[in-house]
């Protein structure tokens, strides 16, 4: 059963509960004003036959005449008295009784003062009231019998006009409750239907908020959880084809070298070389190799388990002179100096990333500058910033050159040998650190590449 059925049956029980009571209060209400009024008037009427019957009685009771004289004298002045549903009663004989019932059966008067009771008899009702009097010695027993079938007569016909009103009074207000509840819980509809369309893949959908009460505040926590979701999957479809393009990218990366080694390997086997030749080429392939090897544990570990890089304190001179000896080759390849300055002795980083990371960009900074040209490395306490004065990065390009394989300009970057992939390494082994690679060029002054790193 929904929620709203559930509330509308529980009012609707509440409403005839409560319409129930207060139907039985006014009857019983009504019944006690009833019956008040019939015993008010009915005590009237009892004094006034006591009244009637004293003097009458005293005369009776105070002849010398026999008993049987005086019964018949008591029952003479009694009858004469003239009062319907009235009895006599003298010590534990009924002289008289003009009532269908015998009223003493039903009330004792063993008390003082006037008694009554309300009585059933065979299906009717009556209010029976009595008094001891004392005349001459003699103890009477005054009874006054009332029919009560009247008030109930009228207590049936409210009954019924009662539950006429409440039944209207139930259903409109069963109606009111059900309009009240409809638009109280409209809000939760909408959020059913809002979190159907999100169990579905729709996580742009949002309710609207009408109210500041806890529905309203209800839907804003939804909307912002929505939010958050639809921002999380998108985060995750992003890093998920991110990640697909940097483990293409790091294959693409790493084939050149691999390649360069395969045909080491091939010369070594076909082609005779003197043993110095043979020997430094091998030093120089084991390098490369022990490099390569640290290099791909690293990335896949890093793209594979999701993890961050392995930070420790490290040397930064040292790591500054090992990106040195790997770029010395390039730099003069293409006749370009390299100049490095730190301010900073150690900082918590991984080694190996970060000096591939920085290869990169002197490597990149080579390829774009001309012969006599310097490129300066500066690492302090926010990272390490490489700076080149070559051509320049066009603006059009400046923010798409970290994505893998995009290169501004296509031949040039064939004939330098590049696969646009070198910044889109430095960004993820920036982000992998927790920081950012940051950009900024002006074509024909260079370019200034910063790894910012996060605070310790």
């Amino acid at each position: 059963m929904k929620l709203k059925k559930k509330i509308t049956a529980i009012c609707a029980a509440i409403l005839l509960l409560v319409a129930a009571s207060l139907c039985a209060a006014m009857l019983w209400q009504v019944r006690e004003q009833a019956y008040g009024s019939l015993l008010q008037n009915s005590e009237e009427t009892l004094e006034d036959l006591l009244s009637n019957f004293d003097a009458p009685a005293f005369r009776a009771l105070s002849g010398g005449t026999t008993a049987a004289a005086q019964r018949a004298q008591l029952i003479y002045a009694f009858r004469s008295c003239g009062v319907p549903g009235s009895a006599l009663l003298v010590g534990e004989e009924c002289l008289y009784a003009a009532t269908p019932i015998h009223p003493e059966s039903y009330l004792d008067l063993s008390g003082t003062g006037v008694q009554s009771v309300r009585a059933q008899v065979q299906g009717r009702h009556f209010l029976i009231l009595g008094k001891t009097v004392d005349i001459q010695q003699t103890r009477c027993g005054i009874y006054l019998v009332r029919d009560a079938d009247d008030i109930h007569a009228r207590l049936w016909q409210l009954g019924g006009r009662f539950a006429l009103l409440a039944a209207g009074i139930g259903l409109v207000g069963l109606g009111a409750v059900r309009l009240v509840i409809s638009r109280a819980l409209g809000p939760l509809s909408e959020l059913t239907r809002a979190t159907e369309c999100i169990a579905g893949g729709s996580y742009s959908q949002r309710i609207p908020v009408r109210a500041r009460d806890e529905l309203g505040l209800l839907a804003e926590n939804f909307n912002r959880m929505a939010g958050a979701v639809e921002n999380h999957v998108a985060a995750l479809q992003e890093q998920n084809a991110r990640q697909k393009l940097f483990i293409g990218a790091v294959s693409h990366e790493l084939k050149t070298p691999l390649t360069s080694l395969l045909l080491n390997v091939n010369t070594l086997q076909t082609v005779y070389l003197p043993e110095e030749k043979q020997a430094a080429l091998l030093n120089s392939m084991d390098s490369q190799l022990h490099w390569l090897e640290t290099m791909v544990k690293k990335l896949l570990t890093l793209l594979s388990l999701q993890k961050n890089a392995k930070l420790a304190e490290t040397s930064v001179p040292a790591l500054l002179e090992q990106v040195r000896l790997l770029t010395g080759e390039v730099c003069a390849k293409y006749g370009v100096a390299l100049k490095i300055q730190y301010r900073v002795e150690t900082l918590s980083l991984d080694k190996d990333l970060l000096c591939s990371a920085l290869v990169n960009l002197v490597e990149n900074g080579a390829k774009a500058s001309k012969p006599g040209d310097c490129i300066e490395i500066l690492a302090d306490s926010t990272g390490f910033t490489v700076t080149d004065h070559g051509r320049g990065i066009p603006e059009k390009d400046l923010a798409r050159v970290t994505d893998p394989f995009y290169m501004g300009d296509p031949s040039r970057s064939k004939q330098s040998g590049g696969f646009g992939l070198g910044l889109a390494l430095v960004k993820e082994i920036a982000a992998a650190h927790g920081g950012t690679l940051e950009l900024t060029s002006r074509p024909g002054q260079g370019t200034v590449a910063k790894i910012r790193l996060p605070k310790p």
